[in-house]
Order: C-alpha cells, then sequence, then structure tokens
C-alpha cells in the first residue's frame, strides 16, 4: 500500500547497562525473549561486560531461527522489523576503571583509580585542558574498540549516566560517531516534564531532567549538523526505574506527532548469588527497582496497550538518514 511504511508510527524501548551484572544480563536477555525490548547498548568496562557479548550470538540465532519464546505470538501482532535486536555501545566515564589503564589521566579518577561519579566528573571536565580531553576521547574511542574486537559493530551509541551531554563530552561524540560508522544517538530531550513529573510531585526529578534537556538541546543542534540520526522523542530521563505500563501509553499518547520514539528502561532479574565478587561489584542504584520494570516489559498490558494505540515494534539502526563515510569503512 503506498505511504503505508511511512504511516507507521514505532516505539523502542531500550535497556541500558548491559554488562553490568549477571542479574541486568539475565533480565535484558528475557526482556528480549520474553517481553518486547528491541534494543539494548553495551558497558564496555563493566564486570559482566565479557559474558553479555558471549550471550548476544546466542540470542541473535533465536532469533534468526524464529525461536522467540513467549514473546514470538505477541511480538507478530506489531509487524516488527525482520532486522536483528540493536546492540549499541554504553559510553562509560562515571563507573569502574578505564580500558586505559594507567594512561588515562589520574586526576579524572578517585583514589581507588576508578571513575568518579557523574557530579564530580561533570566538574572535572570544565577544568581540563585539551591534551587530557584527548585521553577521554582515546578512552571512549578504546570501549568502541573493545566491543567490535569481539565481533560486535555498535548500532547506535549512548551515554552511561547521561554521561554524553556533558558538554566536552557532548563536542568530541560526532567525531567518534563518524570514526567509527554508528549512525544512531540517543538525545534525551524529554517533553512534558511539567505535566509527567512536576504533577506527581516529583521536584528533583523535575529539576535534573530539566538540566538534562538544556544540555540536550546543545547535542541535538551538533548532531543535526552531521546528519546523525535520533528518534523523534525520548522518554525516561527522571523515571529511571520506576516506569511503568500507566505512563508509557501517556508518553505513546503525547507523541501521536512522531514516527519513531524510544523509551529508556532498566530491567534485570532478581539480584542473583554469588554473580561477582564484592570487589568486583559495582553499586547499583536500581537494583531492587529493576525486576518490576522486566516485569511490565513482559506483561501483555503491555502488548495490548501498543496493539490499541496503533504503535509498532521500531529499530534504532533503521532510523539512519545518510552513510557515514569513515576510515574504517561505511557501514
Amino acid at each position: 500500500m503506498p505511504g503505508r511504511t511511512e504511516s507507521i508510527r514505532r516505539v523502542v524501548f531500550h535497556a541500558d547497562d548491559f554488562g553490568m551484572n549477571a542479574s541486568v544480563n539475565h533480565g535484558i536477555l528475557t526482556a528480549f525473549r520474553e517481553g518486547l525490548l528491541t534494543s539494548t547498548s553495551l558497558l564496555a568496562n563493566s564486570p559482566a561486560a565479557e559474558a553479555a557479548c558471549q550471550a548476544w550470538p546466542s540470542l541473535m540465532a533465536e532469533r534468526h531461527q524464529g525461536i522467540g519464546r513467549h514473546s514470538g505470538a505477541r511480538r507478530e501482532r506489531f509487524e516488527e522489523s525482520p532486522l536483528p535486536f540493536d546492540l549499541g555501545i554504553h559510553l562509560n566515564l562515571t563507573q569502574g576503571r578505564p580500558l586505559a589503564g594507567e594512561r588515562f589521566p589520574k586526576e579524572l579518577l578517585d583514589p581507588d583509580g576508578n571513575f568518579p561519579g557523574i557530579g564530580t566528573m561533570f566538574r572535572r571536565l570544565f577544568r581540563v585542558g585539551p591534551l587530557v580531553l584527548a585521553s577521554v576521547e582515546a578512552e571512549l574511542c578504546a570501549q568502541v574498540e573493545w566491543m567490535c574486537d569481539r565481533g560486535l559493530r555498535p548500532t547506535h551509541a549512548n551515554g552511561h549516566q547521561y554521561v554524553e551531554l556533558i558538554p566536552a563530552i557532548s563536542a568530541m561524540l560526532p567525531g567518534i560517531l563518524q570514526k567509527y560508522a554508528i549512525p544512531t544517538v540517543r538525545v534525551a530531550f524529554e517533553r512534558g516534564l511539567i505535566r509527567n513529573v512536576l504533577s506527581n510531585g516529583d521536584i528533583s526529578g523535575f529539576v535534573l531532567a530539566g538540566v538534562k534537556r538544556c544540555f540536550a538541546t546543545s547535542f541535538r543542534r551538533r548532531i543535526n549538523r552531521i546528519g546523525i540520526a535520533t528518534p523523534d522523542r525520548f522518554f525516561g530521563t527522571a523515571h529511571a526505574g520506576r516506569i511503568e505500563c500507566r505512563q508509557v501509553f501517556r508518553f505513546l499518547d503525547q507523541s501521536s506527532g512522531a514516527r519513531c520514539v524510544e523509551i529508556g528502561v532498566h530491567p534485570a532479574a532478581v539480584t542473583l548469588a554469588g554473580e561477582v565478587s564484592a570487589e568486583e561489584a559495582w553499586f547499583d542504584p536500581l537494583s531492587k527497582l529493576r525486576p518490576n520494570e522486566l516485569e511490565w516489559l513482559c506483561r501483555s498490558e503491555l502488548s495490548d496497550g501498543l496493539a490499541t494505540r496503533g504503535w509498532h515494534l521500531g529499530r534504532l539502526r533503521s532510523l539512519s538518514r545518510n552513510p557515514v563515510m569513515t576510515s574504517h569503512g561505511t557501514k
């Protein structure tokens, strides 16, 4: 039917933090197999990143062979793209150790040699010079290359704890995207904060999401200039670990003019005993909340609500508008 493809509205359910630990890995894989998850991004320096990379080919084989498990019938309702699930790079400067090791600037690490939290990193990056920033860019490139070295080319990029919105990082990211032919990036510009956040009494969430939106505005201008694709709208900057079906439906009802939207989620299984040693474990403030997001991603209420509203399941990789030339080839 002429024009029918253009009229389809698609939603991408994207899970951050693939590789953080065994519980997160298990939850994300379960959400692909039994729920409606369509996308995830890898924390290359995380404790369970290697396990995540090893599990991905099996998931892709199941998808290719139509094994689908419990969510197969539900996915068929949405004319889902035959493209593989999205696997991006979750660029990280706020947890764990740098892949660059001792080559990474010590002034950007804590006394134990770990990345500091997002607030500390944000402040320190305002005070450093070009040589330090060059080392930061090298670290981000090393994270992309770590993933590529395992035979996994990132379909998109985003930042752990929204590190991509720090001005120094957002300035260097277009070059990284072009260098590695990464065609799609998240721009965390979220609309409706007064209606969806402040009206619920979440003042701190409203302020934080507003700050993110301010920096996302500048980042979006940079991205648009080089033709990197982004979803039309994003939801999740103020709701990490606390998204429910009713919020998803409200966001979709407010996005009637959009053709592709992204919803950022953080699913995980109930914490698995002995998954990593104490010294390897990362602090996860969302650990108690993540299983709730896994539960609703696998619930029939979600698929019924999407079908009623006429939304279909999308892919970030399908948004690419222009081929990106790179010294590594064209993707």
